[in-house]
C-alpha cells in the first residue's frame, strides 16, 4: 500500500507536540502510535499494542541499536563516576588557570571536540567542560550548541568513529552494485571537503564563541546567564538533574584522578579497534575499517569507569561498595536517554515502512536538471533526517539513490556522497527528535527543546549556505561551491554580528 503524503503525519506529529509542550518521550510515542495505527487500518487500540510489539522492542533488539543503548548506558556511568569522584573536578580545577573567560572556555571545548571525536564527545565533553562553563556564566543551551554542531559533524568525517564505517559500508555497496573500480575509503576522505553542511556548522561555532553572535533566543539565554549566572532557564526541564556532589572538608583534588580514567578510556578504545580490526593481518588503516568501534568505545567507557573509581578507592573517597553504587547511579541517571532513543528509532522505523523516503524522492525526482542534483539531494536529506530524527536513516535512504543518479548524470560522486552526509546533518540539527540532538542536550544538561530552539537560527543559515553552494557545485565545479558556502556563510554572519551589536547593545563585553 501506498501511504504517500501520510508518510509525513507521525513524524510531523511528534515534532508539533514536542515544541508545544517539551515533551520529548510523550510526543515521540504518540507519533509512534498514530503511525502504528495508520498501518493497521487505523486502528489504534492495535496501533497501541503493535507501537510495542513491532517497532519499540524489534528496535531494542536490533544488533546495532542494542550496543549503542549499551554504549549510552556505560556513558552514564562512566560520566557521573568522573563526577563523584572528584575526577572532573581535578580537571576544571586545573583547568581553571589557564580557562579564565567565558571566550577561552568555549575555545576550549570546541577544540577538546577534537581529541574526542573517536568517542561519544557531546557525552565526555559535557561532563568535563559543564563546571567551567557554570563557574563562568556560560548558558546551557550554548553549551549544547557547541556540543551538537561539533559531535555529529566531525564524527561523519572521521574514519575512526562510528560514522566512518558506517557510511564507507553504504559507499562500498554502491561501488560493488554499479561494478565500479573506486575505493570506498578513498571516496570517504574525498567527500570531505564536499560535506558543505558540517565543515562550516563547526566553523560557524568557532565564530560565534569569538565574536559573542548570539541571536535570537541564544542571546537570551546568553543574556540570563551573564547577569543573573542562572545557567538554566527558569522553566526549563533538563534531561540530566544537576546533583551537589559532597567531598570531604579539606579533600584535594588531584588531576591524576582525571588522567588515569582519560588514559584508560583511550587505551582500552584502540586496543579493541586493533583486535577487532585484526590489525595483524589487515594493517593499520585495515584495523580501523574492520574494527567493531561501538563495542570498542563501550569498553573504553567500562575500563575508564574501573580506572576513576579504583583511583578514588585508593584515595579513601570511596569504598568498592559506595564506587560501584555511584556507577550504577549514573546509568539510571541516564535511563531517559535509552528510552528516547528506543522511541526515536521507532518512529524512524514506520516512516520506513511507509516508505518516506520514497515518497520524497519521487516528488523531487520529477524535477531534476543534472545541476541541481547535489543541492536537491541535500535538501531531501535533510527534510528526511528533520522527519525522522535519523542522520543514519538518511544515510541508508539516500546513499542508494545519490550515487547511481551520480553516475548515470555524469556527476562527481564524492559531491553527491557530501550532499548526503550534509543533509542528514542538517536535518539531525534541527530535529527535535534527533538522537545527536537529545545526547547533547544530555551532555550539557540543559532542556532539550530549548536546545533544538536555541540552536535552530544558526543551523538554518549554514543549512541556506550549504544549498547555495551544492547548487554551485553542481552547476560548476566543486571547489566553487565550497568557495559560495564559504563566502555566504562569512558574509551572513559578519551582517548578522553587525546587526546584533547594534540591537543587543554589544553582550561581547560581558565575555
Amino acid at each position: 500500500m501506498e501511504y504517500g503524503a501520510l508518510a509525513l503525519l507521525p513524524p510531523l506529529v511528534a515534532i508539533i507536540i514536542a515544541l508545544l509542550t517539551k515533551q520529548t518521550i510523550l510526543s515521540l510515542f504518540i507519533g509512534v502510535w498514530v503511525g502504528a495505527t495508520i498501518l493497521n487500518s487505523w486502528n489504534p487500540f492495535s496501533g497501541f499494542a503493535k507501537s510495542i510489539s513491532d517497532y519499540m522492542i524489534p528496535s531494542i533488539a536490533d544488533p546495532w541499536n542494542a550496543g549503542l543503548l549499551v554504549l549510552v548506558s556505560l556513558a552514564g556511568g562512566f560520566i557521573h563516576i568522573l563526577r563523584v569522584t572528584g575526577a572532573a573536578q581535578a580537571f576544571a580545577q586545573t583547568a581553571t588557570k589557564k580557562l579564565n573567560s567565558r571566550r577561552k572556555v568555549q575555545n576550549a571545548t570546541w577544540g577538546s571536540a577534537f581529541l574526542f571525536s573517536y568517542t561519544e564527545p557531546v557525552l565526555i565533553l559535557g561532563t568535563i567542560m559543564r563546571p567551567l562553563t557554570d563557574k563562568l556564566n556560560v548558558s546551557r543551551v550554548k553549551l549544547a550548541y557547541i556540543l551538537d554542531s561539533m559531535g555529529a559533524s566531525l564524527a561523519s568525517m572521521s574514519p575512526i568513529s562510528s560514522y566512518g564505517p558506517f557510511i564507507t559500508g553504504l559507499i562500498a555497496t554502491q561501488i560493488t552494485a554499479l561494478a565500479l573500480s573506486d575505493n570506498p575509503w578513498t571516496l570517504f576522505i574525498q567527500m570531505i571537503p564536499y560535506n558543505l553542511y558540517g565543515l562550516f556548522a563547526m566553523i560557524a561555532v568557532l565564530y560565534v564563541i569569538n565574536t559573542g553572535l548570539d541571536i535570537g533566543p541564544m542571546y537570551e539565554a546568553e543574556k540570563r546567564a551573564i547577569e543573573t549566572g542562572k545557567v538554566i532557564g527558569e522553566h526549563d526541564k533538563p534531561l540530566v538533574a544537576d546533583q551537589a556532589d559532597e567531598f570531604p572538608a579539606g579533600h584535594v583534588f588531584k588531576f591524576w584522578h582525571f588522567l588515569i580514567p582519560m588514559l584508560l578510556l583511550f587505551g582500552t578504545i584502540f586496543t579493541v579497534i586493533f583486535w577487532t580490526g585484526n590489525i595483524a593481518e589487515n594493517g593499520f588503516r585495515g584495523s580501523f575499517i574492520n574494527a567493531n568501534i561501538v563495542l570498542a568505545i563501550s569498553c573504553g567507557f567500562l575500563a575508564g569507569s574501573i580506572g576513576a573509581a579504583a583511583a578514588s578507592i585508593s584515595s579513601k573517597l570511596h569504598t568498592v561498595k559506595t564506587a560501584f553504587d555511584e556507577w550504577t547511579q549514573g546509568v539510571i541517571n541516564l535511563m531517559i536517554v535509552p528510552i528516547i532513543l528506543v522511541m526515536a528509532w521507532s518512529i524512524g522505523k514506520i516512516a520506513g515502512e511507509m516508505e518516506l523516503g520514497g515518497y520524497m524522492s519521487s516528488i523531487v525526482g520529477n524535477y531534476l536538471p543534472s545541476f541541481i542534483v547535489p543541492a536537491l539531494i541535500f535538501l531531501l536529506g535533510a527534510i528526511i533526517a528533520f522527519s525522522t530524527g535519523s542522520s543514519w536513516g538518511v544515510f541508508a535512504i539516500m546513499m542508494p539513490i545519490a550515487i547511481p543518479m551520480a553516475v548515470t548524470m555524469n556527476i562527481d560522486i564524492p559531491l553527491v556522497i557530501g550532499a548526503v552526509i550534509s543533509g542528514g546533518l542538517f536535518g539531525d540539527h534541527c530535529s527535535p527528535i534527533s538522537d545527536t540532538t537529545i545526547l547533547a542536550s544530555t551532555g550539557a544538561a540543559c532542556d532539550h527543546i530549548e536546545h533544538v530552539r536555541t540552536q535552530l537560527p544558526y543551523a538554518i543559515l549554514i543549512g541556506v549556505c550549504a544549498f547555495l553552494g551544492f547548487i554551485v557545485a553542481g552547476a560548476t565545479v566543486g571547489w566553487a561551491g565550497i568557495l559560495v558556502t564559504a563566502a555566504a556563510s562569512f558574509a551572513s554572519l559578519f551582517l548578522l554580528n553587525r546587526r546584533a551589536r547594534k540591537t543587543n547593545n554589544n553582550i561581547t563585553t560581558s565575555m
